[in-house]
């Protein structure tokens, strides 16, 4: 190779680091009044955000018209079961989180706090799916009684996701919240869903 291309080669090299090096990630500040990005693999903000709204909306209006007393109930809220089939990543506490808050917002609930739930949990060695057993049930509510944080009820989300493939290029997901809400005295339990649909595209 000659000198002469061997400096082009140089140089060519030296002007596609300098480039790469310049181009840094930019962000901004999103307005109030600006959609959520939508997501092109998986469910993301927009969709997790509605689903939230509308199951924990319809959920409080089917238990409010069925129980009319005037003190707040005390909730549990138990991890998210995730059978979507799509990894949650930072997502998980982001959604339990907004299941949590949007129920303390109503006023006729109250959560208690989720270090009282997972303690709990540790000290009886259960898993979320053995407080459907009664005896189970009552052992995991007689650690929080013991700590000062009795409940009423305790609330199961559940997401998951159908697929359908119309084409090679396209393709529709099914997202699912389900939020199961039961009473630790007598198991009886009020069941919602929301459901959202997403198309992606090639």
């Amino acid at each position: 190779m000659s000198r002469t291309a061997r400096i082009f080669l140089f140089l060519s090299s030296l002007v596609l680091i300098l480039g790469a090096c310049s181009s840094h990630p930019q962000g901004r500040i999103m307005t109030a009044d600006e959609n959520d990005l939508i997501d092109n693999r998986g469910a993301g903000a927009a969709t997790y955000d509605r689903l939230i709204e509308g199951a924990v909306q319809k959920l409080l209006q089917l238990h409010s018209a069925s129980n009319q007393g005037t003190g707040k109930l005390k909730i549990a809220t138990l991890a998210i079961e995730n059978a979507s089939g799509e990894e949650l990543g930072d997502w998980n506490d982001h959604i339990f989180e907004l299941i949590d808050t949007s129920i303390n917002r109503s006023g006729r609930y109250q959560t208690i706090s989720t270090r009282f739930v997972n303690e709990a949990l540790r000290e009886t060695r259960l898993r979320t799916e053995q407080l459907f057993l009664p005896k189970h049930r009552r052992a995991f509510m007689g650690v929080l009684e013991t700590r000062g944080t009795p409940v009423e009820c305790l609330l199961f989300p559940k997401l998951t996701r159908g697929t359908t493939r119309a084409s090679r290029d396209q393709t529709q997901r099914n997202y699912m919240l389900t939020l199961e809400l039961v009473d630790v005295q007598t198991g009886w339990n009020d069941k919602v869903s929301e459901r959202l649909r997403k198309t992606f595209s090639r």
